[in-house]
């Protein structure tokens, strides 16, 4: 795509940039599948998946290899590499929807917007070297704590989607057990990735950018338990309310790295019910995981959990509620 075009970044000083659709940034666990197949027969958009996920994957199990500085130059270009790709790849589904006259609704988990380098500084002290992280496009206006340009992530309204880090986190790790049987909360990529401080600080950044579209909060207890607040979202981000699916047939999932991800949905044909989650008393739960996951791992995930919740507490103030 040509330099000059605004979805590639310039000054966000300038033009503000054309609205290209919705941004839902998440965080893994968070029932964001269950809001993407809710959203699926939106009028005049095209639905996404993760455009980052591929890139950020294998980066995130080269962790457990030690600091990123350690890793020889050629190996730490091939972990970048394929950033490059999905964002060109990202850019060209947003021009691609523009020319069929579509708005895109792209769902990524904000942990994985980070950098590289400041995935790895937060497990490693050996990274922390106080350089300026990586990002795409260094040459454009870049103010935001993610490795993407400011006016690329200006084009989307973002709605931030948020659970309880009780639900959340224990169900990461326990998905990601029946993929690789090895996985523990002390592993790298659990200490990077169970936390909600990329989330908050892209909600604050987004807050403090005047672009016309005001950064929305929506919880997933009440994607499940309350319409109202459904309904005020899609009010207040252009979605349409009455387009919004309650219930559709059961699916079966191909890939066996999603199956575990989208079992409980797959086999639903609607909302399924006792899966709120800010009811639950963090103690009581840790009983469970001692019992689950041994009595080192319970306790790591419960520091995990305490540690997320001024951001979750913080985001959680700012949803919408389906008051208005």
């Amino acid at each position: 795509m040509p330099h000059s075009e605004p979805v590639n970044g310039s000054s966000t000083n300038g033009p503000r940039p054309e609205r290209r659709g919705v941004y839902l940034l998440t965080h893994p666990r968070s029932a964001s599948n269950l809001f993407q197949r809710m959203m699926e027969a939106q009028p005049g958009v095209q639905g996404s998946g993760y455009q980052f996920f591929n890139a950020a994957f294998p980066m995130m199990m080269s962790m457990e290899k030690g600091p990123l500085s350690s890793f020889p130059e050629a190996e730490r270009e091939a972990l970048y590499a394929p950033y490059q790709e999905a964002f060109e790849a990202a850019k060209a589904e947003l021009y691609g929807a523009k020319a069929k006259g579509l708005q895109v609704f792209v769902k990524e988990h904000a942990c994985l917007l980070a950098s590289p380098d400041k995935l790895y500084a937060s497990v490693y002290e050996a990274d922390r070297n106080g350089k300026e992280p990586w990002v795409l496009c260094p040459e454009d206006a870049h103010t935001n704590p993610s490795f993407l340009p400011d006016d690329f992530l200006l084009s989307m309204q973002p709605i931030f989607q948020i659970r309880h880090p009780v639900a959340m986190f224990p169900s990461l790790v326990r998905t990601q057990k029946k993929i690789f049987a090895d996985s523990r909360p002390s592993n790298a990529r659990f200490v990077a990735l169970l936390t909600l401080r990329y989330s908050r600080a892209l909600y604050d950044w987004y807050s403090t950018h005047e672009h016309g579209m005001a950064p929305k909060v929506i919880d997933a207890d009440d994607i499940m338990n309350n319409p109202a607040a459904v309904r005020q979202l899609c009010n207040e981000t252009g979605l349409d309310p009455n387009a919004v699916q309650y219930e559709w047939e059961t699916r079966e999932e191909a890939d066996p790295m999603k199956v575990h991800f989208l079992s409980t949905l797959n086999a639903s044909k609607g909302i399924k019910s006792g899966l709120q989650a800010r009811d639950l008393d963090i103690e009581t739960e840790k009983t469970k995981w001692v019992e689950e996951f041994g009595q080192q791992d319970a306790d790591d995930l419960a520091k995990t959990v305490y540690e997320a919740m001024p951001d979750y507490e913080y985001l959680l103030k700012r949803r919408v509620k389906g008051s208005q």
